[in-house]
Order: structure tokens, then sequence, then C-alpha cells
């Protein structure tokens, strides 16, 4: 399973080097197939998916990938907090486009930074989780149209967030993506940490615990 899985890596470095007409979201779609065929390994069964897929990047990325990290855009998209409460809403920055280091944080920090949210969706917001939703989720489950994509070939760090102004309403959309070298940084943890048989379940997955 482990060099298949190293295979399907390698695939995707190849894929973004040749001139076939590759998307983003095709890329995506192997490289967190291979995430989740890890977490499976380490968890065998139905119905847990997510939490096993979260759990295996918590527990099994290095410090330096910062997949505990909260998504600044993520709380945005999840509501709960605004604009005027993030560097977006200081004078002059309303566009600027900003690297994960530059606005996001782990849960202790973001929790100081935001005390009205909950850990619960501080956990929602994490680079982890967002990985499962908006890369696995909503493109491997979307079966109408595609996925607004989260990943971006831009050398600008492991996660970037820009601006987008395409609802009919006019209003401006804040997009984090995930830069293509950390995806497969990330999945390259997954598979070479994969143990030789399943682990033991958790009494308490990582995305439920507050």
């Amino acid at each position: 399973m482990q060099s298949f899985l190293q295979g399907r890596i390698d695939l995707v470095r190849a894929l973004r080097e040749s001139s076939l007409p590759v998307t983003h979201q095709d890329l995506e779609l192997i490289l967190t197939a291979v995430i989740s065929a890890c977490a499976a390994c380490r968890w065998p069964g139905k119905s847990f998916d997510r939490k096993r897929f979260v759990e295996s990047l918590i527990r099994f990325g290095s410090p330096e990938l910062h997949l505990d990290y909260v998504s600044t855009g993520a709380l945005l998209e999840l509501g709960v907090i605004s604009d005027s409460q993030t560097p977006w809403g200081e004078f002059g920055q309303e566009i600027r486009i900003f690297t994960g280091d530059e606005i996001d944080s782990a849960i202790p920090e973001m929790a100081q930074r935001y005390p009205k949210v909950s850990t619960r969706d501080l956990k929602r917001a994490s680079y982890a989780n967002r990985i499962y939703e908006w890369l696995r989720c909503g493109y491997a489950h979307n079966t109408g149209q595609p996925a607004t994509p989260r990943m971006s070939r831009h050398p600008m760090g492991r996660l970037r967030s820009v601006i987008s102004q395409n609802r009919a309403d006019g209003t401006r959309v804040r997009i984090a993506s995930f830069h293509l070298d950390y995806l497969i940084s990330v999945a390259q943890e997954q598979v070479v940490t994969l143990p030789k048989s399943k682990l033991d379940m958790p009494d308490q997955w990582w995305i439920e615990k507050t």
C-alpha cells in the first residue's frame, strides 16, 4: 500500500510538469485521496472519514506544516467573525493578499484573538479540516458544479488568501487556497509515517475535543 500511494504522489509531480491539460481539481483529488487512504489504513471502518482524515493530519503531520493552524478565511466563511475583525479591516489592507503566517495562527493564539469563537469552530477552520472539507469533500463528493478552486500554483507560501468579486450582489469574497507544494508535502508525510498495522481507535477524535 505504501508503495502504491507513493506512486500517486509521484504521479502528481509528473502531471504538474507535463503538458497535459490537468486542472487543480485533478491534482488535489489525487493528493487528498492519498491522505484519506492513509487515514483509513490507520483506522479502518465506515462513517467517520472526516474524523480520521483530520486526526491523521494532526497526529502525523510535522509541526512545520501547521496543520493545526486556523484559517482566517475559513472563519469568515463560517460567519463567526467579520472582515472588520481581521487584518483586512485595517485601512489600506482591504485587497491585500496574505500568506498563512501573516494572518493565521494556532488555536491558542486564535482563541485569544477571537475570544467569542468556540473551540469547535476554531477546529472546523483548521487547515486539517479545511483540506478535507474544501478539497477532499468539496470536490470528490460534489456531483454538481465543480467546487471553487482551493489550490494555488502561486509561490507565495503554504496558504494564501485572495479576493474575488464575482458575486452578483457585488460583495467581496475571501478565498483561502493551499499551494500545491504544501499539499504534496502533507500527503508525503502521511505516506512515510504509515504504520504496518492498524492503530487503536482514539478515545476521542481531535476534531471533537473542546
